[in-house]
């Protein structure tokens, strides 16, 4: 492929040549001679002839002009380069003899890459070579790009238009080969500026090489825009917050089409400080000003053309005031960083679940518990009869008989009873809003229950399982009532029951413990109501089965380590041998360290005195000959 297109110099050659050779033989020779005229400043400048000096560099650069007006070309091009290097030498001495400085000057005095090259490239190119599409793993959309290369190799030698590969590729002949591929072909005039810029040196004036080329600008340029941009900081008497009330609609509304390589309008919405900074009209919002004269408040509410959020309804009336008193208020951004994404300001489903339920009275949410609670159970057994039963701590609801779910409503208040003296509640609900037991009559309404209400499935040998959410805007434990019959498989509904809700007392304050910790506790005081039976005796035999298994002793802790048909059966083995051990006080610490925050490896040094690997080294241990 690279051998191809190197038989398209020909024609490169001159499309590069056509620029160098508007200079006619004599023109050539004058610019030799005005080369060589300047070397009397050198003398001027001895004799502090300064004024000499400097009419003498200002008629070379006015003939310069003169041939390249009469060559077609720009006083800039390379054909004039040797007299602009002598120029800026003897300006430069001449500056230093008269004690100033001198004055700043473009790097690039040729042609400019953000001015006439980038907008080409993103016309003709990017939308083969862009984020969507990368034609011969080749990205045209940025300059940082560009200097990657594609698979053919590196895209642009420097001072060599005849040797890069941009330029072999959009001035060959072959139609196989040219780009932009199947479009008509880049003219030639256009061409020869790339040419140009590449001889030059293919310098970058850009304000970032990893700035889309659609909203390039040149470093001058956006450091003049940067400079203009204003952060007004909150006062601390503000009505509307920027990071509360306006980021999050803006978020969902605007930023869809004020992002990317190609914002709408140029106008990038991402950040407070992109919004700040405008777009191709110019600065969107004007802190301190009215807010009429902010075309970002007129579009929003449709003083002027186009109506925005575009292709959607206008937005909330809430938020068009909130808008006009943010504008009122100063355009004030309350956040830490002005370059922060707007769209984390945007709060998550549980965030939004937090607030809503820290606005609701004890009364509102027992009532929002009553009807979800209902709306749960319809979703699982929407052609049966179902039975509520309504306390201070419990919702009792399931299709099982009333006879059973009061059975199971006394079951639960006993518990209750017990839980709140062994760890000294204070008085009041113990869940906010209650907690919802479901009992489910059969396996099938259990199964089902799970599928639709939770949206999984119940592996084999799971009766039971609760949800309780940090917020409590879910709390409930769903039971599968399989009878009092204890066997080997099944400690039958109350312990069941106990196994549930103590695990559901335990997260009541939000508490994050590791699931086998939660069955652990709750299977251990069942153990203790209900005494040991054949259900209790073959734990310890399951769970030596699965510890031995594991590559690292220290994986006991962790519950990814166990299916959840044997995650009880290791819960309890392991806090039954954590609390005799050291004792239930110990046990009791340890708790209490995780509830904390400690985490894991943190929470047994401090108890036990040992890391977690030797302490589930000797768990392991105990478990041997069961």
């Amino acid at each position: 492929m690279v051998a191809r297109w190197i038989l398209t110099v020909g024609v490169l050659g001159v499309l590069v040549a056509a620029a160098v050779a508007a200079v006619t033989p004599e023109q050539k020779k004058e610019i030799v001679e005005l080369n060589r005229s300047m070397s009397v400043v050198a003398a001027h400048i001895r004799k502090k002839e300064f004024t000499e000096a400097e009419e003498v560099l200002k008629g070379v650069e006015t003939k310069v002009g003169e041939i390249a007006d009469a060559a077609g070309l720009k006083p800039e091009d390379k054909a004039f380069a040797t007299v602009h290097k002598t120029i800026a030498t003897h300006r430069k001495n001449l500056d230093k003899a008269q004690g100033k400085k001198p004055a700043p000057r473009e790097k690039n005095q040729g042609v400019s890459f953000t001015k006439e090259v980038a907008p080409l490239i993103n016309e003709k190119c990017v939308s083969c070579h862009g984020p969507a599409m990368q034609s011969g793993g080749l990205r045209l959309d940025t300059f940082a790009n560009w200097k990657k290369g594609g698979k053919n190799g590196a895209l642009l030698v420097q001072g060599n238009p005849q040797n890069s590969l941009l330029m072999g590729r959009m001035g060959t002949n072959d139609m196989n080969l040219r780009m932009p591929k199947n479009a008509a072909a880049i003219e030639k005039e256009k061409l020869i500026v790339i040419a140009n810029w590449i001889s030059q040196g293919a310098v970058f004036d850009g304000d970032g090489e990893e700035t889309p080329l659609s909203t390039l600008k040149t470093k001058k340029e956006a450091d003049e825009i940067e400079s203009k941009i204003k952060i007004v900081k909150p006062k601390g008497t503000e009505k509307v917050s920027f990071t509360r009330d306006i980021a999050p609609f803006m978020a969902n509304l605007c930023v869809g089409c004020h992002s990317g390589n190609t914002p709408r309008g140029g106008l990038s919405l991402v950040t407070f400080h992109d919004m700040m900074k405008g777009g191709d009209s110019g600065q969107v919002v004007l802190p301190g000003e009215p807010k009429e004269k902010s075309r970002l408040y007129r579009l929003t509410g449709q003083l002027e053309p186009p109506k925005m959020p575009a292709g959607q309804a206008l937005i909330t009336r809430t938020n068009y005031n909130n808008l006009g008193t943010w504008f009122d208020e100063g355009c004030v951004y309350d956040g830490v960083d002005p370059k922060t994404p707007l769209r984390s300001f945007v709060k998550s489903d549980a965030e939004m679940a937090q607030e809503k339920a820290s606005m609701l009275s004890p009364t509102q949410f027992n009532e929002m518990r009553k009807e979800k609670t209902a709306e749960q159970i319809a979703k699982a057994v929407s052609k049966e009869s179902v039975v509520t039963l309504e306390s201070e701590d419990l919702l009792i609801c399931g299709n099982a008989p009333e006879a059973r779910l009061k059975q199971v409503e006394g079951w639960s208040k006993e518990l209750v009873a017990t839980l709140r003296k062994g760890t000294a509640a204070p008085a009041g609900q113990v869940w906010k809003g209650r907690l919802a037991i479901f009992v489910m009559k059969d396996r099938f309404g259990y199964e089902e229950f799970t599928k639709v209400v939770n949206d999984r499935s119940a592996s084999e040998g799971m009766q039971g399982h609760l949800v309780i959410t940090s917020t409590l805007d879910d709390a409930y434990i769903v039971l599968e009532d399989v009878g009092d019959q204890v066997t080997a498989k099944s400690p039958g509904l109350r312990v069941n029951l106990i196994d549930q809700l103590t695990g559901a007392y335990l997260k009541r304050a939000g508490a994050d413990y590791p699931n086998w910790l939660v069955r652990g506790i709750g299977l251990s005081l069942a153990m203790k109501t209900a005494g040991k039976n054949a259900y209790f005796a073959a734990m310890p035999k399951a769970a030596a089965a699965v510890v031995p298994t594991l590559v690292n002793p220290q994986e006991v802790f962790v519950d990814a380590s166990f299916s959840t048909s044997d995650v009880g059966a290791v819960g309890l083995s392991l806090v039954e041998y954590l609390t005799a051990s050291g004792g239930p006080a110990k046990f009791g610490e340890f708790v209490k360290s995780l509830e904390a925050g400690a985490e894991m490896d943190e929470a047994i040094s401090k108890t036990y005195g040992m890391d977690s690997a030797t302490l589930g080294g000797k768990f392991r241990d105990a478990l041997k000959g069961q």
